[in-house]
């Protein structure tokens, strides 16, 4: 049997070495792996409620555009998403018109998309009012006995000594209410009529009566 000299076992020592280095080598030449991608950014929507919308017009926009006409009560979205960190504004395109005028307020409608959908802007619409008068024409005098005094739906009685334009005040209506103008005392020795027009003082005055008084027994 043979038996491993000095000489043998070295080299066969040295061998098992160069083997091992190999092995070494050829493990630490791989390339760790790569981590996965972080997952895309998710998109969210913007979106809140509606309160105090009778019929339609309103119409909302989200920066500057992407219109969302709205025409109940409760809640909206817009359809289109934006990313995390984007800014937003809700602002009111249209207001409501129909079935009566109103004035539409955001409320929350602006700032920066967080990691979740935005769901917290407020609309509270309101119905537009008006002052509401008229125009008075043939007075013949002033003083006691000599005033005209009208009414609005039978109460908030307003005097008039002289000619020319009124407005009842501190008395606005709703667009859209019913109103009533009345005569509820003639000057003396005057008769005085009403008839209804349909021009308007301005935006926020409704001229809506024309009253005529002259001397009793004139022909006019």
């Amino acid at each position: 049997m043979a038996k491993l000299t000095g000489t043998a076992q070295a080299v066969w020592m040295a061998a098992m070495i160069a083997v091992l280095a190999g092995c070494g080598e050829s493990e630490q030449a791989k390339p760790a792996p790569k981590p996965p991608p972080p997952p895309p950014p998710v998109p969210h929507t913007v979106g809140g409620s509606v309160a105090g919308l009778p019929g339609s017009g309103l119409v909302l926009q989200l920066n500057g555009s992407n219109d969302l006409p709205v025409s109940a009560n409760g809640k909206f979205s817009f359809p289109r998403t934006l990313a995390r960190g984007s800014t937003y504004t809700v602002s009111v395109k249209a207001s409501p018109s129909a079935p009566v005028k109103q004035t539409c307020k955001v409320d929350k409608g602006s700032g920066k998309m967080v990691n979740a959908n935005i769901s917290n802007v407020t609309v509270t619409c309101t119905t537009v009012t008006f002052a509401v008068g008229g125009t008075v024409a043939g007075l013949a005098g002033k003083g006691k006995g000599k005033e005209l005094v009208l009414q609005l739906n039978g109460a908030n009685d307003l005097t008039i000594a002289g000619n020319g334009k009124f407005v009842f005040p501190a008395v606005r209506l709703p667009d859209g209410s019913d109103y009533s103008v009345s005569i509820k005392t003639i000057p003396a020795r005057q008769k005085c009529t009403i008839k209804p027009v349909s021009l308007a003082f301005d935006r926020d005055t409704l001229n809506i009566v024309s009253v005529t008084c002259s001397k009793k027994g004139r022909r006019r």
